[in-house]
């Protein structure tokens, strides 16, 4: 799963102005994560057209940062990231982001970014939904 991130001086009707760009493009959004963090404003978007997002993204004048993420699943139970986020630890992996996408019944995915990218999915390949760091 491609993620794209912007990371931006936050205003009022960021997230709009965005979604915006992207629907009038055609672009639909799979998954969207909004967040202020002082006067930052960062957006993490999955969409349907990665590289075409990209380009619109970029000539709207956002600098979106891209990165390769797995999909895991996980029982939806109190612990399991906890679990999930010990599992990339102990494997001495690099986890630069790791967030959940969905809840559905009794499990949840979670979208995680980790390095390197190769370990990481062999430490989770019974549990991937997705993996677009190999597509």
């Amino acid at each position: 799963m491609n993620q794209i991130t912007i990371v931006t001086k936050d205003y009022n009707g960021l997230a709009a102005d965005i979604t915006s760009a992207l629907g009038s493009n055609d672009i639909n959004i799979e998954s969207l994560d909004a967040k202020k963090i002082d006067d930052i404003g960062v957006i993490m978007l999955r969409v349907d057209q990665y590289d075409r997002a990209q380009h619109v993204l970029n000539d709207a004048g956002w600098k979106p940062i891209t990165e390769d993420a797995l999909l895991v699943r996980v029982k939806d139970e109190p612990g399991a990231i906890a679990h999930l986020a010990k599992r990339f630890r102990d494997a001495d992996l690099h986890v630069s982001s790791m967030r959940i996408v969905q809840h559905h019944g009794d499990w949840g995915a979670i979208s995680v970014c980790a390095e390197p990218i190769e370990n990481a999915r062999e430490l989770v390949k019974d549990q991937l939904l997705a993996d677009t760091a190999s597509d």
